[in-house]
């Protein structure tokens, strides 16, 4: 299991303590996910691996003291299942609505191919990022079709083989706001929790500043 701030979620809290411009909003929305590979989460996440059809929830956050005052900002939100399911992932996010996302009719080739064709059209810009599994992609050429071409392996991350079927999200990488919705802060994997319709989760996510 892993909890991290992403690389993005750097950018946000240097944005939030200078006042970015736009405005840079707080983090607090909660998201959950499938994590249908039990992956582990990483700072360079850019989306979650898969997430779960519930919306957002707004958290309510707060300060707290861990070794000194307020070095600690936490964020509480419960969810409630809409279906049995198994959920195994949670993030933080400036966000109240998720990002595109879509799943692969046919994955890029191996770890070295740069071609993909996805289940929709995709509507974002060229040069906005994705992510499948752990790795995270650029689309340079494909908008507006299904036919996307791909850079490998960005922000830091390792290129993975892909499946037919694999989920694919829009994220933001440090320095971008392009992805609309697509901004991760927070990111953690956890022990599958499998849920009944009307099963209530609640969760309270912690950053402490060192």
């Amino acid at each position: 299991m892993a909890a991290v701030v992403t690389s993005k979620g750097r950018d946000i809290m240097t944005g939030r303590m200078r006042g970015s411009s736009p405005t840079q909003a707080e983090p607090l929305n909660l998201a959950w996910g499938n994590n249908p590979n039990s992956l582990t989460a990483a700072v360079t996440d850019v989306a979650l691996y898969k997430e779960a059809a519930e919306a957002r929830v707004a958290g309510t956050s707060s300060q707290q003291t861990t070794t000194t005052a307020n070095d600690t900002y936490q964020v509480t939100g419960t969810f409630t299942s809409a279906s049995g399911q198994t959920i195994a992932e949670v993030a933080l996010s400036d966000a109240s609505s998720k990002p595109f996302s879509f799943t692969w009719a046919t994955a890029p080739t191996g770890t070295g191919g740069t071609s993909g064709t996805a289940s929709a059209s995709y509507t974002p810009a060229n040069g906005t990022y994705i992510q499948c599994r752990g790795e995270v992609m650029q689309v340079t050429a494909g908008s507006g079709s299904t036919a996307l071409t791909l850079a490998r392996a960005a922000n830091g991350s390792t290129a993975v083989t892909q499946s037919n079927g694999d989920t694919v999200t829009l994220g933001n990488i440090p320095g971008s706001t392009a992805g609309t919705n697509g901004t991760l802060f927070f990111h953690a994997d956890h022990g599958s929790q499998t849920l009944a319709i009307n099963d209530a989760v609640t969760y309270t996510l912690t950053v402490k500043i060192t």
